[in-house]
């Protein structure tokens, strides 16, 4: 079952207004641009060039008009990102497994396709990372899906259904989240240490055993890991981490059941 879509929308996901004003025309007198064209260029180039890049400026030069056509559409740069990286959360929904009931193979279903499909877009996992704005809900107008609310929806039931308290719930998605947007930007930054092996080996070899133990202890296995290793000790961590919040309520009826079978056996 696929996550639900919803159609809310809070303080941060107002829809875009469009600048008041006659319609730009074409040298012909039709209409210049649509704001599907305009969305449309937006999302390919996001697609090859990282996403702190995406401007109006860009968009219009990529279209060969006038950056106010571009405002004229779609408001402002900040309309134009969260309508990039609403569709880029459409494929993140997309992708989910659908839900099996088992909550370890859920989260872990959420993790694999989250940091493939991020990886496809160039700088998001960064962005998500280090900026606020968009990084869980976006703009989406009336009648339109906020695909981040989708996503956070989704992870969120998968955390109460298996029976996680809220508040284990709100942790355990924050903690999954950070661990896959690290990942993400790992990837894209190319920050995962077997990428600079020679350099992090040859720098720790410039100092005495004895001056720097700890660092002489680590480098030689560090400096081998790549991002598949991280990711799959890192996820396997997390989820062990998460199952034992679990742990005390299973550990109390399972000793209910042994104090209640010893006292029937008793009498």
């Amino acid at each position: 079952m696929k996550a639900d879509k919803p159609r809310r929308m809070d303080d941060e996901s107002a829809p875009a207004t469009k600048r008041a004003g006659r319609r730009p025309k074409g040298a012909d007198g039709t209409p210049a641009l649509s704001r599907e064209t305009v969305v449309q260029c937006a999302i390919e180039l996001a697609r090859r060039e990282p996403l702190s890049d995406l401007s109006m400026v860009r968009v219009a030069r990529e279209l060969g008009v006038a950056p106010g056509l571009i405002h004229y559409y779609l408001g402002s740069r900040d309309d134009l990102l969260s309508r990039v990286i609403n569709y880029a959360f459409k494929e993140r929904v997309d992708a989910l497994p659908p839900l099996t009931g088992r909550w370890r193979d859920d989260l872990e279903g959420v993790a694999r396709s989250a940091v493939e499909v991020t990886a496809r877009w160039p700088g998001l996992g960064t962005y998500i990372l280090t900026h606020n704005r968009f990084r869980l809900f976006q703009r989406v107008g009336p009648g339109e899906t906020d695909f981040g609310l989708a996503f956070f929806d989704h992870i969120g039931r998968v955390f109460r259904d298996a029976g996680f308290t809220n508040t284990q719930a709100a942790l355990g998605y924050h903690l999954l989240m950070l661990f896959i947007t690290s990942i993400s930007a790992e990837v894209e930054n190319r920050q995962a240490p077997g990428t600079h092996h020679d350099y992090i080996v040859s720098y720790v070899s410039r100092f005495d055993r004895d001056e720097v133990p700890g660092a002489s202890y680590l480098v030689s296995s560090f400096a081998k890991l790549d991002t598949a290793q991280t990711f799959e000790a890192g996820l396997r961590l997390v989820l062990d981490g998460f199952e034992t919040w679990l742990e005390p309520a299973g550990k109390e009826s399972r000793t209910a059941r042994s104090n209640s079978s010893g006292t029937s056996h008793r009498k």
